[in-house]
Formats: structure tokens, sequence, C-alpha cells
């Protein structure tokens, strides 16, 4: 018995040496991104799937510059970012899956985790009319968004009560508006 052992052992090893294979225990893969929304039918019982939507949108301003033209000609408007930001993701609830591709399977593959505006870029230049002030705003546009972890169950997606929420930055965004200079 022994010799089995001793000789088992040696094989193995020599295996290993030989084509560099070992058996790791690998973890559970995480569940894969089926999206679906509440009534609607699905095809293998017992799968896993999930709804999302866009609850809201709004803009986060992070700087502004402001020219006020009382001159004959054109100004431009511009702005160089003195300090950089960067708006992350945030997201609350039981997520066992890739939530960014849901988005990008769902909504747009334009999504991403985080924004981030770097020291040192321009925007602009906008062109201020005489006899008006121009406003520029940069920031991000985040949207708020929602979603519920579905069942597949007798061919229908159902809703486990396990949802998740959170915002997410769409984009970069540059807003400039224009007015009537006021009279001093």
């Amino acid at each position: 018995m022994r010799r089995t052992t001793s000789a088992l052992a040696c094989l193995v090893s020599a295996t290993i040496a030989t084509t560099g294979l070992v058996l790791v225990p690998t973890a559970s893969a995480a569940v894969p991104v089926v999206p679906g929304e509440v009534g609607q039918t699905c095809s293998v019982e017992g799968q896993a799937g999930q709804s999302l939507r866009i609850t809201g949108s709004h803009f986060e301003v992070e700087g502004t510059a402001t020219v006020a033209n009382y001159n004959d000609e054109n100004l431009p408007l511009t702005q160089t970012i003195k300090e950089g930001a960067t708006k992350n993701w945030n997201v609350g609830g039981s997520v066992n899956f890739d939530l960014l591709k849901l988005f990008h399977v769902t909504l747009s593959a334009g999504y991403q985790s985080s924004q981030t505006w770097e020291v040192g870029q321009t925007l602009g230049p906008y062109p201020v009319k005489p006899g008006q002030t121009g406003v520029l705003e940069y920031g991000f546009l985040n949207q708020t968004f929602e979603g519920t972890n579905l069942r597949c169950t007798g061919g229908v997606w159902t809703d486990t009560g396990s949802t998740f929420h959170g915002t997410i930055p769409r984009e970069r965004h540059i807003r400039v508006s224009m007015r009537d200079n006021a009279e001093f």
C-alpha cells in the first residue's frame, strides 16, 4: 500500500511538473446579467434576472465661470479646470451580478461607473455677444436608478423582494447660458 501511495504521489508530482496543471478551487461565478420585467415571460425555470429603471436626473455643478461683455465685439467664455473632480456611482441594496453590464445591456453602453474632470482641461470658448453675460457651469449629469432581482417562476419573471438602488454619473456635463447685461 505504501508503494502505491508513494508511486501515486510521484505521478502527481511529475504531472504537475511537466504540465503545470494545478487544480485550485474556484470561487462561485456571479449571477449572469439577464434583464427582464416583472410579469414578462421567461424561459429558464429558476433563472435569476434583474429589472432596472432610471428614476431621476440632476446636474451636480462642480464649477462656474462668468463673462460680462460691455465691449463692441464678441468675448470668449472659457474655463480651465484648476481642481480635478471625480464622481463615482453609489449603489445600495443586494447586487450579486455585474450591475454596469446590466446598464450596458438595458440602457446604453455609454454608462461608466465613474466620470472625471481633469486638471488643465479647457472648456470653451463660447462666444459672448456685446451686451450679454455668459455663464458656464460644469459638473456631472447624475441619474438615480432602482431595480429588482427577479426569478423565473412558471415561465414568468417574479419579484424576489430583493431590490437595489443608487446614483450613477451619466456624463460630464457643461451648461452655458446667456442673458442681457445688468445696467449699472
